[in-house]
C-alpha cells in the first residue's frame, strides 16, 4: 500500500471541506435564497463524500479486506477492521447515502438537511481523515 496515494486523497478532502467551511455561517434563510451557492455546496459535499470512499475503497483493495456488497458498507468494513471507530463508521455510512441523494436522487434534495450538515456535521470529515492518519501511523508502525 502507497501512503502517499492516501494522503494525497486526504489533502483533496481538506482542499473540499475548508471550501464547505465558508459557508457554515450563514444563515438557512440566505442560503436557501441562493441557488447557485446552494448548487456549489451540494457539489462540493459530493466530492468530499466521495473522496472518504475512495479512500476507504482504496484501503480495503490494498489490505485485501471483504469487498463490501454494497457500497454502504465500505465505511463499516473500516470500522469493524479498527480503522474507523464504529460510531463514525456509522456516521459516515449516512453521509454516503446522502451522497446518493445529492447524485441521483437530485429533483428531491431537502436543502434544509443540507445546510444543516454544512453548519453542523463537517467535523465528521475531520475526525474521518484524523482517524485515517492515525491507522496509515498505527499500519507503518515497525
Amino acid at each position: 500500500m502507497d501512503p502517499d496515494v492516501i494522503m494525497s486523497r486526504l489533502r483533496k478532502l481538506d482542499t473540499l471541506v475548508g471550501r464547505l467551511k465558508k459557508h457554515q455561517g450563514i444563515s438557512f434563510t440566505e442560503y436557501s435564497s441562493h441557488e447557485d451557492m446552494q448548487a456549489i455546496v451540494e457539489r462540493l459535499m459530493q466530492l468530499s463524500i466521495q473522496a472518504c470512499i475512495d479512500i476507504g475503497n482504496y484501503i480495503i483493495a490494498r489490505q485485501e479486506l471483504e469487498i463490501p456488497e454494497i457500497e454502504d458498507n465500505v465505511f463499516m468494513i473500516l470500522g469493524k477492521h479498527g480503522i474507523l471507530p464504529p460510531s463514525l463508521a456509522d456516521r459516515l455510512k449516512g453521509m454516503l447515502r446522502f451522497r446518493n441523494i445529492l447524485v441521483h436522487d437530485y429533483l428531491e434534495i431537502d436543502q434544509r438537511i443540507v445546510h444543516q450538515i454544512v453548519t453542523e456535521q463537517l467535523q465528521d470529515f475531520d475526525d474521518f481523515a484524523r482517524a485515517i492518519v492515525a491507522w496509515l501511523d498505527r499500519d507503518q508502525a515497525p
